[in-house]
Parts: structure tokens; C-alpha cells; sequence
């Protein structure tokens, strides 16, 4: 059995920090000052438990672990479960992203809620859809002269 199986964010951030002989002021430094000591003591106390996507790259980067690795601890996985799946885990982040604009917003929401129901056949047009209507968007309008 792997030590990260069922083991939550708070025993794994501390048994990293124990294993690399980091304080908190060294997880604070590593990550540029993005995450505080006084932060990554409330996750390790288990009070900090719904941690930003930001949180959560400025923890990796100040652990010097991978932010894959960090999100599959997050989300209660063990390293069994990322060497099991053949889908791609890259966009673990942008979901967390995506979480986080979601409860900001219903309309993105409803959105997902609906595409998540489609067969990936029907998700891949929508997303071609949606990117086309992106592009749109951003092009510059041209004004037309009066002559």
C-alpha cells in the first residue's frame, strides 16, 4: 500500500515537509511568498480545506512537488489511483478553475452541468462551437465609413 493512500492534504503536506526538513517559513519562501507560514499551518491543522487552484500551485511550488501530484492528494486520490488512469490529468487545475468561476456564476454552472451529460462526441462539437464564438468575439471590428 502506498503512504498517500486515504491519506488527506494536511498528513501529506506534513510528512513532505518532515521527509524534506522544511519549516513553514521554507514552504512560505519557496512559493515566492505566495502561500503564508500561518496558511500552511491551517492546512496541516486541518482548518484550511477548500484551497484555491492559486493555493494550491503556490503549496506545490513551496513542497517542491508537482501540482499533479498535490491535486491527486487534494482530491482524496492515492498515487495507485493516478498510475491506474489512462486518461490525461493535466486538467485537474483548470476543473478546480473552473469549480471555483462556476460557484461565482450559475450561467458557467448550468453550462457544465449540461455538457458534462453529452457523449464526448457531442462535447468535442460544443467545444468547437465555443472556441469559434471565442474567436469571434475577440476579432477587431471593422467600422465602416460613411462616404
Amino acid at each position: 500500500m502506498s503512504k498517500t493512500r486515504k491519506e488527506g492534504l494536511s498528513r501529506y503536506v506534513e510528512r513532505i515537509m518532515k521527509e524534506k526538513h522544511l519549516s513553514r517559513s521554507d514552504v512560505k519562501l519557496r512559493s515566492g511568498g505566495e502561500i503564508t507560514d500561518s496558511y500552511v499551518s491551517a492546512i496541516i491543522s486541518g482548518v484550511a480545506t477548500n484551497l484555491s487552484v492559486e493555493k494550491l500551485k503556490a503549496l506545490a511550488r513551496g513542497l517542491r512537488v508537482s501540482e499533479r501530484k498535490l491535486v491527486n492528494v487534494a482530491f482524496g486520490h492515492s498515487e495507485d489511483f493516478e498510475a491506474d488512469r489512462t486518461v490525461d490529468q493535466s486538467h485537474n487545475l483548470i476543473l478546480l478553475d473552473i469549480r471555483k468561476k462556476s460557484i461565482i456564476s450559475s450561467d458557467v454552472a448550468e453550462i457544465v452541468q449540461e455538457v458534462v451529460k453529452l457523449p464526448a462526441t457531442e462535447r468535442a462539437v460544443v467545444l468547437r462551437y465555443v472556441k469559434r464564438l471565442s474567436r469571434v468575439r475577440r476579432k477587431p471590428q471593422r467600422r465602416s465609413r460613411s462616404v
